[in-house]
């Protein structure tokens, strides 16, 4: 579900990109505005699914994720013009919302506490099978982006159903009823944790959304773009062994590591977007370093918000749709007078902040 919702439905749109614009006639500053309308539904659905997870069960919840995805995919693959493609890129986004907050309550009910680092790290990895997924079908598809993203409609339906039927249905896991109301979200235990997820959006969605398109700019052809892309999913496989990191090493300096080398592959990619050899290394570090970036802090949340890891879950993706919705439209708007190497380097500093914020030395 993760590899469908967020791999092809969340981040197909900027593997695919550049043949859309070339269709369709998308402005890079058009396209930026797009991607991050995709986060503002993301948004959005971090609010809704919380009192989905609590009234209907995380079953019903993952199975509107999984009808979401395939709605919205379907759309964009008959889009023929901006907004459509918009509307479709929107529902899509809103997928990714509703199917990640209900495994922190299934892994907190179902997973015994010593394997939850493993379970997370290897939930969080999801993300990376759909880009790896993603790619070579694109490259396969080459310029007939619509059956592309016709594949991706077929796999949301089939995934979407075999996740459902494995879905523990009962209303309860998601524990104890707790108020939840601003000052439970928002207070100083939770607040690095929210800041390194704005941070973390802000840099990696100028990753998501432009890297391909970056890439061919700079004179790599865009079927090498995608395989480089689909290297970045297939490096994200590598993160589902970040809990056995987590659990030598602790959450802190796992998390801080992650970080360092998330700011260092968009540098690669901002020094040496034109060097395949160079780009190829900086989506092995991306791929792998976001994930486990991801799964850190699913774990820091578990910890900050242990009442209803659901809805602290949702807290923070919430926070990090802020960053992913600021980014890309900032570095739509910027492209055209400094450049996607500039773009990409500032984005880098913005990972680079997340350093000063940390788990706790006891969080474990």
């Amino acid at each position: 579900m993760i590899a469908v919702t967020f791999g092809l439905a969340r981040y197909g749109y900027g593997l695919l990109l550049p043949d859309m614009q070339s269709h369709l006639r998308i402005s890079a500053d058009v396209a930026g505005l797009i991607s991050s309308s995709a986060y503002l539904a993301y948004l959005a659905a971090n609010f809704l699914v919380v009192w989905l997870t609590v009234r209907l069960g995380p079953r019903w919840t993952l199975g509107a994720a999984a009808g979401l995805a395939a709605a919205g995919m379907t759309v964009i693959a008959v889009a023929d013009g901006p907004m459509l493609l918009a509307t479709g890129v929107m529902v899509a986004g809103a997928a990714a919302g509703l199917a990640f907050p209900p495994y922190a309550d299934i892994v907190d009910a179902e997973v015994p506490r010593v394997r939850r680092a493993l379970a997370w790290s290897t939930i969080s990895s999801g993300t990376g099978w759909g880009v790896a997924l993603a790619g070579p079908i694109a490259v396969v598809a080459g310029q007939n982006w619509r059956v592309a993203w016709l594949v991706f409609v077929a796999l949301a339906i089939g995934v979407g159903f075999l996740a459902v039927l494995r879905t523990p249905s009962r209303r309860g896991i998601a524990g104890p009823s707790v108020k939840l109301n601003w000052s439970w979200f928002v207070c100083p235990r939770s607040g690095p944790l929210l800041a390194s997820a704005v941070l973390v959006g802000l840099g990696s969605s100028v990753w998501w959304s432009f890297s391909v398109d970056a890439m061919r700019e700079a004179g790599i052809a865009t079927t090498w773009a995608r395989i480089v892309y689909a290297v970045c999913g297939a490096a994200s496989l590598l993160a589902s062994l970040s809990g056995s990191v987590f659990t030598r090493l602790g959450l802190r300096a796992g998390y801080r590591i992650g970080v360092v080398l998330l700011a260092v592959a968009l540098l690669l990619l901002g020094a040496g977007t034109g060097q395949l050899a160079l780009v190829v290394i900086a989506a092995v570090l991306f791929g792998a370093s976001y994930a486990a970036v991801v799964a850190a802090q699913g774990l820091w949340s578990a910890e900050v918000f242990a009442e209803r890891p659901s809805a602290g879950l949702a807290a923070i993706n919430t926070a990090l749709t802020i960053g992913t919705i600021i980014g890309p439209a900032t570095a739509g708007l910027l492209v055209g007078q400094v450049g996607y190497p500039v773009v990409l380097l500032a984005a880098a500093a913005c990972c680079a902040l997340g350093l000063t914020c940390a788990p706790a030395r006891q969080a474990a």
